[in-house]
């Protein structure tokens, strides 16, 4: 164990302690150790396992109770904010076990406070039992890190205005930690109290612009993720239409804890092309690009509501290019944005639009049907790009191309109806060519 304690890493402190794991039911300076250097690696193999041991073995003795509860939610912790909980998991079971506990222990902070904590973890739901029972630790002993516990339960809620308060209380006790810091830039940048957030970032180190909401200059495209739900186009995803899913996207920051979307969404999503989000600078996932490690960010909360207008597009193409041809011609500042195509061999007569038309069916051609969404800013009339888009369409024959929403939004509820047929047609195309092959 002292070899293990004076260890430079944690393979090291493991590599000694590994040999006594049979000891730990019967040795609590071991068990303790144990216990202290798993929630510091919480994904090593077996975790879970030691921790209910250690709840078996030393469930009478309360600070190893607070330990072992420690470790289960270091290992919930190891499924992000954003994504939903799966019955059974650590947060589960760190919410059972400190239920139990607090009945051995009623006047514990520390296992009121680990109950708290493992709720907040169950996400909404249990909102407003975590806030409870963490304010309830809190009048017991005010404590700087159940504080900020406390703040964090309040920004899951979106509730952050009482979070702001809450870091700012953490931070009388804790001083000016990094965590806590962004902590309090993000709860400011959310409630408005634009100078709390400018002074926070300062502080961390950030060049901050601008009188209101503060603006860090030169910060990279980073990726977020959203909670996504079907769009009515369930042929272009794999997900079903009812099912709830992730969809990435890139933002340009403005903060290190909000930004403006620089990508279009294709399924439903609470944000959208040019909404400015906010986004917790802890990441919830990551990919490897050029060799390098990439954050992706979760979202809390829309800020404000972009002035463009994004319009659902399908096209049928014969030829690579041809689509994004007929989206150069639109207007100065609009975006063609194709999220992807599917390439199908397809019947001709089919493809040309009479699948509902008894035909011999024709030896299949390659076709491509690309979808995305055109981007069209609040200054750009609507009624230019109709025309514009007409004309580039009239000269590209071979182009099968729907947009209804545009029409909607122009109020053209017969060229609406003609559009939504034809985005029906591909579709029907491309499902009776696959039911066929």
């Amino acid at each position: 164990m002292e070899t293990a304690l004076a260890a430079k890493t944690r393979d090291d402190a493991w590599r000694a302690l590994e040999p006594l794991r049979d000891a730990i039911a019967t040795d609590r300076e071991l068990a303790e150790t144990w216990m202290t250097l798993l929630a510091a690696s919480p994904g090593r193999a077996g975790a879970s396992d030691d921790a209910l041991g250690v709840l078996r073995v030393y469930g009478d003795d309360e600070s190893m109770t607070s330990l072992a509860l420690a470790l289960l939610l270091a290992i919930a912790d190891l499924v992000p904010f954003d994504e939903p909980r799966t019955p059974g998991d650590a947060a589960h079971v760190a919410v059972q076990h400190a239920r139990a506990a607090r009945e051995r222990f009623p006047r514990s902070a520390a296992i009121g406070a680990a109950l708290g904590n493992a709720l907040v973890r169950l996400g909404a739901p249990a909102d407003a039992e975590a806030i409870a029972m963490l304010e309830e630790a809190i009048r017991l002993e005010p404590r700087g890190a159940w504080l900020s516990d406390l703040g964090i339960a309040h920004k899951r809620a979106h509730r952050f205005r009482a979070a702001s308060i809450a870091f700012e209380k953490a931070r009388v006790k804790l001083g000016d930690l990094r965590p806590l810091l962004f902590h309090i830039a993000l709860a400011a940048v959310a409630c408005g109290e634009h100078e709390t957030a400018r002074e926070a970032l300062r502080k961390l180190g950030f060049v901050v612009e601008g009188d209101a909401r503060p603006f860090v200059p030169d910060l990279p495209e980073t990726e977020i993720r959203l909670p996504t739900l079907g769009t009515g186009r369930a042929s272009f995803t794999a997900l079903p239409d009812q099912a709830a899913g992730f969809e990435r996207a890139w933002i340009q920051p403005l903060s290190p804890v909000h930004g403006v979307l620089r990508t279009p969404t294709h399924r439903e999503a609470i944000a959208d092309f040019g909404d400015v989000v906010l986004v917790d600078p802890a990441p919830v996932a990551f990919h490897v690009e050029a060799g390098q490690r990439r954050p992706i960010l979760g979202v809390l909360e829309v800020l404000g509501k972009g002035d463009e207008r994004r319009l659902p597009f399908l096209a049928l193409e014969q030829h690579e290019g041809d689509a994004v041809a007929i989206g150069a011609a639109l207007p100065d500042g609009c975006t063609f944005y194709l999220h992807g195509t599917r390439i199908e061999q397809i019947c001709p007569r089919c493809a040309a639009g009479e699948t509902l038309t008894k035909h011999e069916h024709a030896p299949p051609e390659e076709h491509r049907a690309v979808f995305g969404k055109l981007i069209v800013p609040a200054h750009i009339d609507l009624a230019s790009v109709r025309v514009r888009l007409e004309a580039a369409r009239a000269a590209h024959p071979g182009v099968l191309l729907a947009v209804p929403s545009l029409y909607e939004a122009l109020r053209d509820t017969p060229n609406a109806g003609k559009a939504h047929k034809v985005w029906g047609v591909i579709e029907r195309g491309l499902a009776a060519m696959r039911s066929r092959t």
